[in-house]
């Protein structure tokens, strides 16, 4: 899974808004994140939000626009582009984030 980091408060607020992001089949990490939306969207998303411990708390395939979705427990969020031919994450799944390589990173301002 490609990583691309959106740890800026901008970057973060924009996700998947902003042409030409994630359009290679690459995963947008949010975080902190507990809450996204899909307000001015035009395409559906897959989502799933994870806890400190890298571990899938809820997991949403094909969410569609104007939609609001949060975690309490969350401090990051996973996103996509949909895609219903690839596999995506399921609740409780493990993730290892240590050892991604992350492209086109943002950083904070």
């Amino acid at each position: 899974m490609k990583l691309i980091l959106a740890t800026s408060i901008r970057a973060r607020l924009t996700g998947l808004l902003k042409p030409g992001r994630c359009t290679n089949g690459e995963v947008l990490l949010l975080a902190p994140c507990k809450s996204i939306h899909t307000f001015g969207m035009r395409s559906h998303l897959d989502l799933a939000f994870i806890d400190a411990e890298a571990r899938v708390l809820t997991s949403e395939r094909n969410l569609p626009p104007n939609k609001l979705r949060s975690h309490p427990k969350a401090v990051a969020a996973l996103e996509r582009r949909s895609n219903p031919t690839q596999p995506w994450l399921q609740p409780g799944e493990q993730l290892n984030l240590s050892g991604s390589s992350p492209c086109h990173p943002e950083r904070s301002a």
